[in-house]
């Protein structure tokens, strides 16, 4: 009996949880500012960025009618209205903005719909298709009373404005920050690596290490999904067979990444057409007569009128519109890797003068079995993801392999010469990227 107490209210909770991160239905609405006013909306009061100031894109969440007294005492109320909008650049911020029903260019009451309460001032068009008027949304209507005589305020409006939209917080939702990409890319990524070593002995052994990474770099492409640069490496500790000493094999290297996912969206975008003086009837009409009966000689012919778009108008719409593909990065961001370079190590450096030194290469037995002159090239990919936790920076982990081409030295014909070895490893990285 006590366990059935106990998980009742744990499913409950549960279920509030999903409940609230359960999608939020949002609208695309274009909001029509008077000519006249337009200058007003030209620059969100918030953010400042600029917009178009004649057609506004984002959610009209309501009208609001605010009702003051005309007087104190109060004789009768005067009411003044706006709507209540959030612009989609600041759609996840939820930045609301109150724009007065005077500056609204209203489509409500310039179409052929059956007057409601509100006189149709509560229907929006959506913006993906703006000069098709059938496509419109009804928004509620509040009104609110605000006694200002009852306040020692001269009888002047409250500007403090309540928002009663209250929303079930979810628990478990992460809001993502809209990532802004930059030309360039900056990446810090400490790292551990699991590699194999060799011994006093020449055998292999096993180790690990801690490393760190530094890659900077260009982004490309439309959606800068591309990104080439750039790394250097701390790289890890391996064995020096010459005096049986840790050296740690720094390298720099060539880097390239590429984000594997991108959200792809459309969007319209209306062309004035200076060149059509008069537009077409938006809709036509067909007339069918369908035969008296037969039956019933005294009744006359039915007749059935059926309304249509006219194809003329839908051919102008269609020319006044231009519809464009971009890609948005989401939130989680999978990308891979890849590294080409050379190890700078002190005998890294050596082994690379040796390489390109002809009078060094006769006075050592190249063909010897533990002598190998070739260049300490290194080689390397990996696929990891990237979570923005701002604006200008995500989180970043990976897992990738790298084979390390690095300098020993060793005993030819009397000389102490670099040789050329090579280790595999997993290395296992995390940190930020800019």
């Amino acid at each position: 009996m006590k366990n059935n107490l106990l998980i009742m209210p744990i499913v409950s909770i549960a279920f509030l949880m999903l409940f609230s991160c359960s999608a939020k239905v949002s609208w695309d609405d274009a909001v029509r500012i008077k000519q006249d006013s337009a200058y007003k909306y030209i620059a969100h009061p918030k953010t400042k960025n600029f917009r178009s100031g004649s057609t506004l894109r984002g959610e009209v969440k309501k009208i609001e009618v605010i009702g003051y007294p005309d007087s104190c005492p109060m004789n009768n109320w005067v009411y003044k209205s706006f709507v209540v909008f959030v612009d989609s650049s600041v759609k996840k911020r939820n930045f609301k903005e109150r724009i007065p029903l005077e500056d609204i260019d209203l489509i409500g009451q310039k179409v052929k719909l059956p007057q409601n309460q509100y006189g149709n001032i509560n229907y929006f068009e959506n913006y993906n298709d703006p000069l098709l008027p059938r496509m419109l949304r009804e928004v509620p209507v509040d009104t609110l009373y605000r006694d200002t005589c009852s306040t020692p305020c001269n009888c002047k409006p409250l500007t403090v404005d309540f928002d009663l939209d209250l929303e079930v917080p979810c628990l478990l939702c992460i809001e993502c920050p809209d990532r802004e990409l930059q030309k360039y890319f900056l990446e810090i990524k400490p790292g551990y690596s699991i590699y194999n070593d060799f011994n006093a002995f020449s055998k292999k052994i096993g180790r690990d290490d801690w490393t760190a990474d530094i890659a900077f770099g260009l982004r490309f492409g439309s959606s800068r999904r591309w990104g080439i640069g750039l790394i250097a490496s701390t790289g890890v500790r391996t064995f020096n067979q010459f005096d049986s000493s840790l050296s740690r094999r720094f390298s720099i290297n060539l880097y390239g990444r590429y984000e594997l996912l991108r959200d792809r969206f459309t969007r319209s975008i209306n062309i004035s057409d200076t060149s059509v003086k008069e537009t077409p009837e938006m809709f036509t009409y067909d007339t069918i007569v369908v035969p008296k009966s037969c039956e019933c000689p005294e009744e006359g012919d039915s007749l059935i009128i059926i309304q249509k778009i006219n194809p003329s108008y839908l051919v102008e719409v269609k020319n006044r519109q231009i519809v464009e593909e971009y890609e948005k990065r989401p939130c989680f961001v999978p990308f891979v890797y890849g590294l080409f370079g050379l190890s700078v190590d002190k005998f890294s450096v050596e082994l690379m003068q040796l390489s390109f030194n002809n009078d060094c290469k006769k006075k050592v037995d190249a063909k010897a079995p533990d002598l190998d002159i070739s260049l300490p090239l290194n080689i390397g990919f990996g696929i990891g993801f990237e979570v923005p936790i701002s604006r200008k920076i995500d989180f970043s982990t990976d897992l990738g392999f790298r084979s390390i081409s690095y300098a020993d030295k060793t005993n030819n014909l009397s000389f102490v010469s670099p040789t050329r070895k090579r280790i595999n490893s997993l290395i296992f990285r995390i940190g930020i990227t800019i």
